[in-house]
């Protein structure tokens, strides 16, 4: 009974641990959860019933076969991908079995032995699964909360595992029962750590959406300030038109122009930076500068966008990110200085944004040939840099291109993305 127990918390565990496999091939899908359930429920009942009844090692590898083939096709209709990520997962569990079984028995086709090996086997693969993960996450250079520790877990796990099998020392009930204890332990160490990645996630997409709800109301105060300001104008623009007039009969062209300009400067918002028309990225630039103008000494700008382009969300995460970093980099500086040029012409889209900042704050680490990393020295590491990740990741999305230079206190970031308008 008490192997039967085993080999259905190993079974159920070995489904999840697949289906982890398969998100690292395509990505999270909340629409397929349900179904993705249903599937990995039926593979489980009838690899753990066929398996108990049979002892059969070909009927076993036909099951897995075809239950993750059938996990995977919810992901894919593709043949040649599904047999080919089918065969990768069913290749590392097939070696995970290997080496936690033969080590201790001799295999037999159709013969029952003990499940506690079942157990090394799962462990093995959370290890492949957890260096996986790490792996495409550093070439995806997504740095998240880092999962080395978790890999020495299960490694402790399958050690101790190992020592007490070997050496004898504990009878094999013992045996069973800590390997199962260790087994569930692991199982809960993962789903925390999942919880935690998702909360840090909610967390960030909270901040994010509590900064967009301030740039939405600022930008709205400046449309209602520049609405009762050209009330009033128009209120008097007969006034003025007179005053223009009689100016003109006397041919003072100089007090026209200051008159002009007068008014000019009466229509003007003071919160109104930049107005190229699109309200979503003017929101999130007149914010970000206001702020800007409020801190720093000098702080300049060029804009030109079109009014009506369809990446309006990109755009402001990303105009968002850059400006709040450089903000940040430019207020612990003497110069306070900030330069941003944001220009858009014939499908290109170039933004270029300069700040001072305290050489020494930022460290240089080498990725590659031509790739660098830029790394914060603040003491809280993990809650920072995620702004020029996520630039990143929104440049290579619009297969644009970035380039990142230090020199003589200015730091300065260039990127060209293509945004054909409309």
């Amino acid at each position: 009974m008490l192997n039967f127990i085993i080999s259905a918390v190993t079974n159920s565990l070995r489904v999840y641990l697949i289906y982890r496999f398969i998100i690292l091939f395509f990505g999270r899908s909340e629409q397929k959860k349900g179904r993705v359930f249903c599937v990995g429920g039926i593979f489980f009942v009838l690899n753990l019933v066929l398996f108990w009844i049979f002892h059969t090692a070909w009927i076993n590898v036909i099951c897995n076969l075809l239950g993750i083939g059938g996990m995977v096709r919810l992901y894919t209709k593709s043949v040649k991908t599904n047999l080919f990520v089918t065969g990768v997962i069913y290749l590392i569990n097939m070696s995970c079995d290997v080496v936690g079984t033969l080590p201790f028995i001799q295999y037999e086709d159709g013969r029952n032995f003990n499940q506690i090996y079942e157990v090394i086997t799962e462990l093995l693969i959370l290890v492949c699964l957890l260096l996986a993960e790490k792996i495409i996450t550093i070439h995806r250079n997504v740095e998240q909360i880092q999962n080395v520790f978790l890999i020495v877990v299960p490694l402790c796990s399958i050690a101790v595992i190992y020592y007490l099998v070997l050496s004898g020392t504990c009878e094999e009930t013992g045996i069973t029962v800590t390997s199962l204890g260790l087994l569930t332990i692991n199982y809960f160490i993962l789903f925390l750590y999942n919880q935690l990645l998702h909360f840090s996630v909610q967390k960030y997409e909270t901040e994010l959406l509590k900064q967009q709800v301030q740039i939405y109301m600022n930008q709205l105060n400046v449309i209602l300030q520049g609405e009762e300001k050209m009330k009033a104008l128009r209120h008097d623009l007969k006034h003025h038109l007179k005053e223009l007039k009689l100016l003109a009969e006397q041919n003072q062209a100089k007090r026209i122009s200051e008159y002009i300009n007068q008014m000019e400067d009466f229509v003007r918002v003071p919160g109104e930076i930049v107005s190229s028309g699109n309200m979503e990225i003017d929101g999130v630039l007149n914010y970000m500068l206001q702020r800007a103008k409020e801190q720093l000494k000098t702080v300049k700008t060029n804009v030109i966008l079109p009014e009506k382009i369809t990446y309006s969300f990109d755009m402001t995460v990303l105009l968002g990110n850059l400006l709040e970093n450089a903000i940040e980099a430019a207020e612990k500086t003497e110069e306070r200085y900030l330069d941003v040029c944001v220009v858009w012409s014939k499908g290109v889209l170039k933004i270029q944004v300069d700040n001072s900042y305290v050489e020494g704050t930022i460290l240089e680490e080498k990725c590659g040939k031509e790739e660098r990393t830029f790394l914060t020295t603040k003491e809280e590491k993990q809650k920072h840099g995620i702004g020029l990740r996520n630039v990143k990741k929104i440049v290579e999305s619009y297969n644009g291109s970035m380039e990142i230079q230090t020199k003589e206190g200015i730091f300065s970031i260039k990127l060209i993305l293509y945004m054909p308008e409309g």
